[in-house]
């Protein structure tokens, strides 16, 4: 599969559907929990989980697609 425009596609629609999920997921926390305070180390934390978890989910969504099974 070429990367342009494919792969690229791919990608781009990927990342729209996990950011989606992750702020619906968001939104919905707030909601029914509420703001939480918490302090600078434990943000960072949090938001390298939330970053870690959408490039994992992108790249392997995009791998699955992106590889021809055998029959």
């Amino acid at each position: 599969m070429s990367f342009f425009p494919t792969a690229l596609w791919l990608t781009i629609k990927h990342g729209f559907f996990t950011f989606g999920i992750i702020t619906s997921l968001a939104v919905l926390r707030q909601k029914y929990m509420g703001t939480i305070t918490v302090s600078f180390i434990t943000t960072l934390l949090i938001r390298g989980v939330i970053a870690s978890l959408v490039s994992g989910i992108v790249n392997y969504l995009t791998l699955k697609e992106s590889i021809l099974e055998e029959n």
